[in-house]
């Protein structure tokens, strides 16, 4: 393995010790996050690859100032369809970009001792631990959080709060956003995502915390938090 790769594999390693310390008893509040979006050539973690990485830091339902990474990527493949669409990445616009194996070890430090948050971040977390398997490197073992199901769980427990207690319908972010009357500034961007995502998360902190659920064993007792 190369000395880079050693190197990933020595950070992931202080990420999983860190990660991995017993805190269920840790509230929501006193606690790390890394809230995170990606943007990708399609939906396909085998076959498709990443295009952007967005993240801001929080604690508890503070968002930490300054603390933010955005990167574009230089994928392989040099063409890429209907995400285009979506993203409006274009291959030109990724032609001086830093390739995966570049990217990848910086995004793992800025995520270091923090829980993973993100909107429908199953399909995130599937692309990071390819993406890091196509490095030939281990994504570490951590925890993980969806708003979406977060949301879903809010709304039907009725939360005490008018916000929680809000029918919500769909679970998509831009009905949250709607909901929390959060205004985008941009939408299909990593790092524009990622914060709007925090600001959902931190109304989403205050919910929970009001239905009873302020600890990380709470969540875990909840179904809210996954480890992978």
């Amino acid at each position: 393995m190369s000395g880079q790769g050693n190197w990933f594999t020595r950070l992931a390693g202080v990420l999983v010790e860190r990660a991995g310390r017993d805190r269920r008893g840790a509230t929501l509040s006193d606690l790390a996050y890394t809230v995170l979006d990606a943007e990708m050539t399609g939906l396909d973690p085998e076959r498709d690859e990443l295009l952007a990485l967005g993240a801001v830091r929080m604690v508890g339902t503070r968002l930490l100032l300054g603390a933010s990474f955005y990167q574009l990527i230089r994928p392989q493949r040099q063409a890429w369809g209907q995400s285009v669409t979506v993203h409006g990445i274009r291959p030109v616009d990724v032609v001086g970009a830093p390739p995966l194996e570049q990217v990848l070890p910086e995004f793992l430090r800025f995520c270091a001792s923090s829980i993973l948050v993100g909107h429908g971040v199953e399909i995130d977390r599937k692309f990071l631990q390819r993406a890091a398997a196509r490095c030939g490197l281990s994504w570490p073992r951590t925890y993980w959080v969806d708003t979406g199901r977060v949301a879903r769980w809010l709304t039907s427990h009725h939360g005490a709060l008018p916000e929680a207690a809000a029918d919500r319908g769909r679970f998509s972010l831009e009905d949250l956003l709607a909901a929390y009357e959060i205004e985008p500034p941009a939408r299909h961007h990593a790092l524009a995502d990622a914060l709007v995502t925090a600001l959902v998360w931190q109304r989403q902190l205050t919910e929970l915390a009001a239905e009873g659920v302020r600890t990380l064993r709470d969540l875990r007792l909840a179904g809210l938090i996954t480890s992978a």
